[in-house]
């Protein structure tokens, strides 16, 4: 099926109001990333919207317009410990994955976007149509996709899949100001993003951390080494629990540090959630990662 093809069943399927669990979906979905948009993007626009097919045929080719192509990188940027590390812990941290000039260059935009002052605190908390919770529907930006095209950060993304065959995500911001008497945290509970269906399929996320992070910032956490054993957890979870919610009320997850800059990378089998800001700035991060081309869905949600 061509690229063309897959993305006009995206747009039927979402029109006809028929569910996204398909067999197709998991294309769809890449060919939306590869022709750099954004999933939250193009449902918004599919549903409201609502366009022909010539339409849709020439939004998604005007988006694509903004892509950048990633070069290669030659040299292997993690080693034979920090794959080990990987494999062990389920996780891994990316030092340097861009630079600090361009963290401070994305937070400019994000302050921007918006319409809030980092020298005024009070305009930190005025709400944004865009702000879900702590994630923000920010896509476009030729500094979001310079970050994107990051060398280093698809190598890591190579040398984890140990594969070539993969493609970046076009993927949200997220602006967690710290916590106030009149101002609780929005984030969500220890999760996951995935079906618990067994096995996992192997799939890795990550977010590029655009200010430093202490423990107390607002960190990602999550639960070092869980994807090697979730399979027998899920075996002893009470038959009369939810095992959501019993993983959020038993598990215990540590905090993932890291400077601006820093990418945190993970197994999508671990239980993982950002936390409250106890600082005195808002935490920032960019989400963006790799997935391997042909990747198959679980077909139950569990």
């Amino acid at each position: 099926m061509s690229a063309n093809s897959v993305l006009a069943s995206l747009r039927n399927r979402i029109l006809n109001g028929e569910s996204s669990a398909s067999a197709s979906w998991a294309q769809e979905v890449e060919q939306l990333y590869k022709n750099g948009i954004g999933l939250d993007e193009a449902l918004q626009y599919l549903y409201f919207e609502k366009p022909s097919a010539d339409d849709f045929e020439n939004w998604i080719n005007k988006k694509a317009t903004t892509l950048v192509s990633v070069e290669d990188k030659n040299e292997d940027v993690l080693s034979e410990t920090d794959l080990q590390f990987f494999e062990d812990n389920g996780y891994f941290v990316l030092k340097n994955a861009i630079s600090k000039e361009d963290c401070l260059a994305t937070q400019q935009i994000i302050w921007e976007f918006l319409g809030m002052e980092p020298d005024n605190p009070d305009s930190w908390y005025v709400a944004h149509p865009e702000q879900k919770g702590l994630m923000v529907n920010f896509f476009e930006h030729p500094v979001l996709e310079k970050n994107r095209a990051s060398a280093r950060i698809k190598k890591a993304y190579e040398q984890l899949y140990q594969s070539k065959q993969i493609y970046k995500t076009i993927d949200k911001v997220s602006f967690n100001p710290p916590i106030t008497p009149n101002y609780s945290f929005k984030g969500s509970d220890l999760h996951w993003d995935v079906s618990l269906q067994q096995p996992i399929p192997f799939r890795l996320q990550g977010l590029i951390y655009l200010s430093d992070c202490g423990p107390k910032d607002g960190a990602f956490h999550c639960v070092p080494g869980f994807h090697r054993s979730i399979a027998e957890w899920i075996k002893q979870v009470p038959e009369d629990e939810n095992i959501r919610a019993y993983a959020t009320a038993t598990l215990q997850p540590i905090p993932i540090t890291g400077e601006a800059g820093d990418m945190v990378i993970w197994h999508q089998a671990l239980p993982h959630c950002a936390t409250p800001n106890y600082g005195t700035t808002p935490r920032m991060v960019q989400y963006l990662t790799y997935f391997g081309e042909k990747y198959t869905e679980p077909t139950q949600w569990i």
